[in-house]
């Protein structure tokens, strides 16, 4: 049977003379024009009457019919894929050069950097294409690097075929990475869970039967997390600086909070964010750059008001940008000096801006999770959960403290009961 210009796919009988059952082997025979044939057996034997040779299939629905039958179509469609991918390398493709490769038969092992370089080469052009954020490929990147320094270090090789990893490598690439590097625990987790996905890839490619770290169960110790309460916002929010650099570090900071982006967001949105959705009213409308998903955030009333604020500000119209927002380490370095000046005892930064908008702002206002999941970019709702606990955390810190001061005394009919 013809597949292709220059490919054919015959399914044939082949009778041996032992068999003293009658039945015969079931095998396929490889030709391309100009090169001598080649095949294999199925490994099946039927009774030839039951093989249709124009259909090339098994007669009847039996339950081995229906199993050799799609085995015989798995098969045919397995060599027509080896046979595109070998002539797509430009090399001249033969009858045994696709079998061989359909068989595993003197393929090259890959090995787990080659693995990582063939992922990494994609998500650049993933990049390139602006569909991956480059932030993201730096850490597979860096992973790759944390690879190959442990390969050197403790296997004492550049590299490993990808059959020879077991499930212990992952845990001595988490030690050496805890231990010897000084790495933290959420940090070299990480890095393994990149590990795994690039295993994972590995099996989905076909180029390793089974993940050895599938079972490796990647565990995070969630931080605390600084977060602002109301009256700080508010403390925030109704201090005012002379100093410019202040003014406007405090008013980017308070923008942040009110809206969930991050500091790399918000330092890249530009006028074109701002639109009027479906409901009237004004949205920033944008992809985060960490996930790439979708981040819409709708304006609260103050949020706007500090965008009109800058809306005629020189750095803004220079740079086509909504905010003047400094480099992350000045920006850093002037909000410890904005908590100082608002009264603000705790460790501001960038990140706390997006934690306050997670719980302060939105969840405990009764804001649903999947809300604000949605809101934060998050590719998925367990992330948006650890802003949950922080926020029952709170709750039970405040009930704590309101046991302490609330007295509310009993009825004396109740009074007397308990005495008597």
């Amino acid at each position: 049977m013809k597949v292709s210009q220059d490919l054919s796919i015959l399914f044939h009988l082949r009778y041996a003379n032992g068999n003293t059952a009658g039945k015969a082997t079931i095998c396929v025979r490889l030709t391309v024009n100009g090169h001598p044939r080649d095949g294999f057996s199925l490994g099946y034997q039927i009774d030839p009457k039951k093989f249709d040779k124009k259909a090339a299939a098994i007669i009847g629905k039996s339950t081995e019919a229906i199993e050799i039958n799609t085995q015989i179509q798995h098969v045919k469609s397995e060599l027509l894929r080896h046979y595109n991918l070998l002539k797509a390398q430009g090399s001249t493709v033969t009858p045994t050069m696709i079998k061989n490769a359909h068989l595993c038969i003197n393929q090259e092992k890959k090995t787990l950097i080659q693995v990582a370089d063939f992922h990494n080469a994609k998500f650049k052009e993933k990049v390139e294409k602006e569909k991956r954020s480059p932030g993201t490929l730096k850490k597979w990147v860096t992973t790759k690097d944390k690879i190959t320094i442990f390969l050197k270090e403790v296997f004492k090789m550049p590299d490993i075929p990808l059959d020879r990893i077991e499930y212990a490598f992952a845990e001595d690439f988490f030690d050496y990475m805890t231990l010897t590097e000084g790495i933290q625990d959420n940090t070299a987790m990480k890095y393994l869970k990149n590990t795994k996905q690039l295993l994972k890839l590995a099996v989905q490619r076909k180029w390793l039967t089974h993940n050895p770290l599938g079972d490796f169960v990647c565990t995070y110790i969630n931080p605390d997390r600084d977060i602002l309460d109301m009256d700080e916002l508010s403390a925030l929010y109704h201090k005012e600086f002379t100093i410019p650099r202040l003014q406007e570090t405090k008013d980017a900071y308070l923008f942040m909070a009110l809206t969930g982006y991050a500091y790399k967001d918000a330092l890249m949105l530009s006028p074109d964010n701002v639109a009027k959705f479906f409901d009237g009213e004004d949205w920033i409308v944008k992809n985060r750059e960490k996930t790439w998903c979708r981040e819409n955030v709708p304006l609260l009333p103050i949020a706007k008001e500090i965008l009109q604020k800058y809306k005629n500000h020189p750095y803004c119209v220079a740079n086509n940008v909504l905010l003047p927002i400094n480099s992350n380490q000045r920006f850093n370095g002037y909000l410890k000096e904005v908590a100082d000046l608002c009264g603000i005892n705790k460790n501001l930064t960038t990140h706390t801006a997006r934690h306050t908008f997670a719980t302060t702002v939105t969840l405990a206002n009764g804001v649903p999770l999947e809300t604000v999941s949605a809101m934060l970019g998050h590719k998925s709702i367990r992330t948006t959960q650890i802003y949950a606990k922080i926020v029952a955390s709170k709750v039970s810190v405040d009930m704590k403290t309101l046991k302490g001061i609330f007295n509310l005394a009993l009825p004396d009919s109740l009074l007397y009961s308990a005495v008597a």
